[in-house]
């Protein structure tokens, strides 16, 4: 299936794009990110006019990129600013820009027609980048559709029997679901009551009574941003434990998966957000990735619609974002097709 171009996507963290550019691949295009020296974010084609030379290899002079191979230089338009041998550029010496904007602590691109590119539509992640919270990040990457990742994060069951350190027994037969969807965002709300408090919640809040609520609540925005809090009540106690899992494609089977998360027990102990961070990312690198790994394998090149899969009640956000993308996609091609007739 092609991807959505005309959307903003996740490309990395702000804190990524220091004085080094560095590349990454996005909707199977090569993409070389770097900072002006005063600071301002750009994004270009990672291969150099000339002899398409990774130009991530290079480094950055004043407001250009230098190709590590000839010298060329590249302004943040695309434009080549320098020749070292002297005379002017030639016709087919620009490169390719990506309209891309820090906000939020994060870095959003647009992969699709430049004139399309309008900040106000990039998603208000203003809420996960509360500065009361003590947040941590996190870059990984799965050998799989990054489809398959949003029907896992859609569907949160799953952890009674993946992440059994993070769900109580029965806690997918106890819980209550609800979806509703809103144009471009649907919302999950999970509530478990008379549940049992995780034991590695009340390391974490060591107050919190044995038996509480369990409230999830997942805002899923096309086509692959997710906000997720799962909260916790219990003895007049709560514990908020927020994060957001943005997932890039880099190619029909393999994903980028940006992480976001939040500790608000104590957010100025930076040793607790550390271990907060070591215990998420852990449980995403040896739980969530290897079983998503395997289902791709195990598709064998072909979408898992077409295997006409089994359906459960629990699928019903992961189905509604599938058929939203689906949509978005058959708007952007008429439109492409439109415009060229």
């Amino acid at each position: 299936m092609p991807f959505i171009r005309n959307i903003w996507y996740v490309a990395g963290h702000a804190e990524e794009a220091g004085a080094e550019p560095f590349a990454r691949i996005l909707l199977e295009e090569p993409v070389v990110i770097f900072r002006t020296e005063d600071g301002v974010i750009n994004a270009l084609d990672d291969r150099c006019p000339h002899r398409m030379a990774p130009l991530h290899k290079g480094k950055v002079i004043g407001d250009s990129i230098q190709c590590p191979y000839h010298g060329l230089r590249f302004d943040g338009a695309g434009r080549c600013v320098h020749m070292p041998l002297g005379g002017e550029a030639p016709p087919r010496a620009g490169v390719k820009a990506y309209p891309i904007v820090e906000r939020h602590s994060l870095l959003w691109i647009w992969m699709g027609d430049p004139a399309l590119a309008d900040p106000a539509m990039i998603p208000d992640y203003s809420d996960r980048d509360d500065p009361s919270i003590g947040w941590f990040t996190g870059v990984l990457r799965c050998k799989a559709n990054y489809q398959l990742l949003v029907d896992n994060l859609l569907d949160l069951t799953h952890s009674e029997f993946l992440h059994p350190i993070l769900s109580s027994d029965g806690w997918a037969g106890r819980n209550r679901q609800t979806v509703t969807q809103d144009g471009n965002m649907i919302t999950v709300l999970n509530r478990a009551e008379d549940d049992n408090v995780l034991p590695i919640m009340k390391i974490m809040k060591p107050h919190l009574g044995d038996i509480g609520t369990t409230i999830q609540t997942e805002r899923w925005e096309a086509p692959s941003l997710i906000r997720l809090s799962v909260d916790f009540f219990s003895g007049g106690e709560e514990l908020i434990v927020p994060s957001a899992h943005m997932l890039t494609p880099e190619t029909e089977t393999s994903t980028h998966y940006f992480v976001r998360g939040g500790q608000t027990v104590d957010p100025a102990n930076a040793q607790l957000t550390t271990e907060s961070r070591e215990g998420v990312l852990a449980v995403f690198t040896h739980q969530d990735i290897p079983i998503i790994e395997a289902q791709q394998q195990n598709l064998n090149g072909r979408d898992i619609m077409d295997f006409q899969p089994a359906v459960l009640s629990a699928d019903r956000a992961a189905i509604l974002a599938r058929r939203h993308v689906v949509k978005l996609l058959r708007q952007e091609q008429s439109a492409v097709t439109v415009a060229a007739e």
